[in-house]
């Protein structure tokens, strides 16, 4: 019971922070801690503001997001770039999927 009446009120306080960002019209990803995603053609992904790798095989890398994960498959993944704040994905790119 405790679980579910704080998930209800994280819930709330999201949507809170959300009509806040959206009648002060700033930018969503920057003050909702959202992550930024940066697809060029099908070969390169850049991911901003991730929490972290769960998966990294080449035909399929799972990052953790603030929102929930990302499931990226292709082929030939390959990590290009990792810093604290994003994460560059080269290869060839099939399907991005948010899971919860």
């Amino acid at each position: 019971m405790k679980r579910r009446s704080r998930r209800s009120l994280v819930d709330r306080a999201r949507r809170l922070e959300r009509a806040v960002t959206e009648y002060l019209e700033l930018p969503a990803d920057a003050v909702l801690d959202l992550s930024r995603l940066t697809l060029l053609g099908n070969g390169r992904l850049i991911v901003e503001n991730h929490r972290g790798i769960s998966t990294y095989r080449d035909d399929l890398v799972r990052l953790h997001l603030t929102t929930g994960e990302l499931a990226i498959k292709g082929t030939g993944l390959l990590l290009k770039e990792i810093r604290p704040d994003a994460i560059a994905l080269e290869g060839t790119i099939h399907s991005l999927e948010f899971l919860k």
